[in-house]
């Protein structure tokens, strides 16, 4: 079977901080050495290739089970586990030979899974749910506020980048859409252009000279006609994304560039409804 030799994007949920980096600096160490694989961080918006969970936190069952895994987007459960889920287990201590061998599985899986949607014609998404989920809700329930204010959001893209070029690949993407997508190179541009319009989303170019990203974005929050938008960063090096910063500034999330068009597209559906209809 052949594979894209590209690393795979790993979502981890449930873990402590100092095992899941002790985990990412393996994917690191074992860069070249097969499959590649890389840790996609909390607020990095990039849909995962493979799915890595740790089956001693309920909670990190709980959500796994909203993202009903698949061939196409597998999952593998690091722990101990007090239930029956159809998803391959490692038991701890967790040695990453073992790891390895079971994530080039899931690779190897997919794959083939992605094989055989092609040879069908099928559009590759994930699977519709056929197990019952498991029955509880550990949701702060903030969120569900945040949920409920972004679903009314309507209203266009605004992209703050140095040349219009990202506008119009943006803008042909979204034309069957019908949505409109503003371009400026300017924060005092970009904050009037939110405040006296109907922006759902505002894509940040983090290498612009002259602007700084956090502040832009916190005094978007603020201006603001829309009180949901979404402020995106597409980061590329040697931009290094400050967590702490972007918390406070109350960044939604980042992008890597390069961007492909199915992630960019996938991303804005979580922010802009209209876009799921």
């Amino acid at each position: 079977m052949q594979v894209n030799n590209f690393p795979f994007a790993v979502r981890m949920i449930g873990f402590a901080e100092d095992e899941a980096s002790a985990i990412a600096a393996s994917f690191v160490r074992e860069q070249g050495k097969g499959y590649g694989y890389f840790r996609l961080l909390d607020d990095n918006l990039q849909d995962p290739d493979l799915y890595l969970v740790n089956a001693d936190e309920l909670k990190a069952l709980v959500t796994l089970s909203d993202l009903t895994p698949s061939n196409v987007r597998p999952a593998l459960l690091v722990g101990a586990l007090d239930v029956e889920l159809p998803y391959p287990c490692l038991i701890r201590p967790l040695r990453h030979d073992r790891l390895f061998e079971a994530l080039d599985a899931l690779v190897e899986k997919r794959a083939d899974a992605l094989s055989r949607l092609d040879a069908s014609g099928v559009v590759s998404v994930p699977e519709r749910r056929r197990r019952d989920r498991l029955d509880l809700d550990l949701t702060d329930p903030s969120e569900y506020q945040r949920m409920r204010v972004r679903d009314s959001t309507a209203g266009g893209i605004l992209i703050v980048d140095k040349n219009p070029a990202f506008r119009e690949y943006v803008s042909d993407l979204l034309v069957r859409f019908n949505l409109p997508v503003a371009w400026v190179n300017d924060e005092n541009k970009a904050i009037e252009l939110c405040r006296s319009q109907d922006i759902a989303a505002v894509l940040v170019n983090t290498s612009i000279p002259g602007i700084d990203s956090y502040r832009l974005c916190q005094e978007i929050k603020q201006a603001s006609a829309v009180q949901s938008i979404a402020v995106i960063f597409l980061v590329g090096k040697p931009f290094v994304y400050d967590t702490e910063r972007a918390r406070e500034a109350k960044v939604d999330g980042f992008m890597n560039k390069p961007i492909a068009s199915h992630h960019l597209l996938s991303v804005l559906k979580k922010f802009m409804p209209a876009l799921s209809r």
